[in-house]
């Protein structure tokens, strides 16, 4: 017997009810599943975006730290750097700083990127903020 008419007389075989409840589970535990796929995906999404600006940060430390008084090269670095992975750079705000004050080596010299994070679904009433920071010495 083909699958179909198996599939056919098993539904056939069911009293009405219990044809309702079937059609019922299955649509609630359907929904479950896309939820939590989704909302993995989204976090993912979300850990992802993290990583890319932390990296986009140290790139901007690394060319910061060879070319010491270039801070508007390092906004540019960072940003080229997230664009590279698909991220939309009209919503990174970067800021190059100073600790010691001074941008002569032995200085310190730190980069801070912030991201307002753009969600794919639009679940996410208030999406977070990702903030990343990197911190290195100029060079000699």
């Amino acid at each position: 017997m083909p699958k179909k008419a198996l599939h056919d007389c098993a539904v056939r075989n069911l009293p009405k009810e219990e044809r309702g409840a079937v059609l019922l589970e299955f649509s609630i535990s359907i929904l479950l599943v896309l939820t939590i796929l989704f909302s993995t995906c989204e976090l993912c999404t979300l850990i992802y975006t993290y990583a890319v600006m932390s990296d986009a940060a140290n790139e901007g430390v690394r060319y910061a730290v060879v070319h010491s008084s270039d801070s508007a090269g390092a906004i540019t670095r960072v940003k080229m750097y997230a664009a590279l992975s698909l991220h939309n750079v009209a919503n990174i705000a970067v800021s190059v700083t100073y600790p010691d004050g001074t941008a002569v080596p032995p200085s310190r010299i730190a980069v801070s990127v912030t991201y307002h994070y753009v969600p794919y679904l639009n679940f996410m009433s208030n999406p977070p903020t990702i903030s990343a920071y990197a911190q290195g010495r100029l060079m000699y």
